[in-house]
């Protein structure tokens, strides 16, 4: 059995505190097979983190997290961002033609960027809009404390049972994973198509310890410092490191 944690965040997304390396270097470290970055309506993570992958011994699932006017959706196995602000039903329909799936993160819980359960449903009802619809957050590290009625709710809902890490800073990724049979990212689509995941969730302190380590690791990052695989507090330029990014992409696209 494999485990894999959908939804981590990296320096892409503006309230993160890790580099896609350290990413990396941590689901290794703690025995993660396959991961996904999911940066706030940013795809250069996955991208980059696609590219160091090898390196780590780790399979990335191309993914981010987009925000949808009825709350954020973690869209995986994607090839492009879908655009921020359109209805759940439009970008599941736009994560699905190009053949991604989608999990509902952090929902029913009634805090700013959950969908709501009246969302999913109506989602469920589409013909069109389940098809890419597969999984649910039953545990997630950072909402553990409003997670209970999602848990109660998804043993009636035809969808995968998610536990993740979404993840902010280093330290948290993998606490909150997804065992599912086999070892790799095709696998993990397998499972999640299957409605057959595992959610092993979080068992550590209390979420505001992690609240509270976010909030010293976000001041640091004003200050130019983010979690590398050098030092967990490694000084970096992130705009000039997007910039990089953004080049390796336009040189890879003009080599396709």
């Amino acid at each position: 059995m494999g485990t894999a944690d959908l939804h981590i965040h990296s320096i892409y997304s503006p309230d993160a505190t890790t580099t896609v390396r350290a990413v990396l270097k941590q689901a290794a470290d703690v025995g993660l097979d396959v991961i996904a970055v999911t940066d706030h309506d940013d795809f250069r993570g996955s991208l980059e983190a696609q590219e160091l992958a090898p390196k780590f011994g780790v399979e990335v699932i191309p993914g981010a997290e987009v925000t949808t006017r009825d709350g954020h959706l973690v869209a995986l196995f994607i090839k492009s961002l879908p655009p921020a602000g359109m209805s759940l039903i439009d970008t599941l329909l736009h994560i699905g033609e190009q053949g991604g799936l989608a999990i509902a993160p952090h929902p029913f819980n009634n805090l700013p960027g959950s969908l709501k359960m009246e969302s999913v449903l109506g989602a469920l009802a589409d013909q069109r809009a389940k098809v890419p619809l597969k999984g649910i957050e039953t545990h997630n590290m950072g909402t553990q404390n409003f997670d209970k009625v999602a848990r109660k709710l998804s043993v009636f809902l035809p969808l995968a049972k998610i536990a993740s890490s979404d993840a902010h800073i280093y330290w948290a990724i993998g606490a909150g994973r997804t065992q599912f049979e086999g070892k790799t990212a095709e696998d993990v689509r397998t499972a999640l198509l299957n409605n057959k995941t595992t959610p092993i969730p979080y068992e550590g302190e209390s979420s505001a310890i992690a609240v509270l380590s976010w909030v010293r690791r976000i001041a640091m990052r004003k200050f130019g410092y983010a979690s590398d695989v050098v030092s967990a507090s490694t000084p970096i330029n992130t705009q000039q490191m997007s910039q990089s990014m953004i080049q390796r992409v336009k040189r890879k696209k003009v080599g396709n």
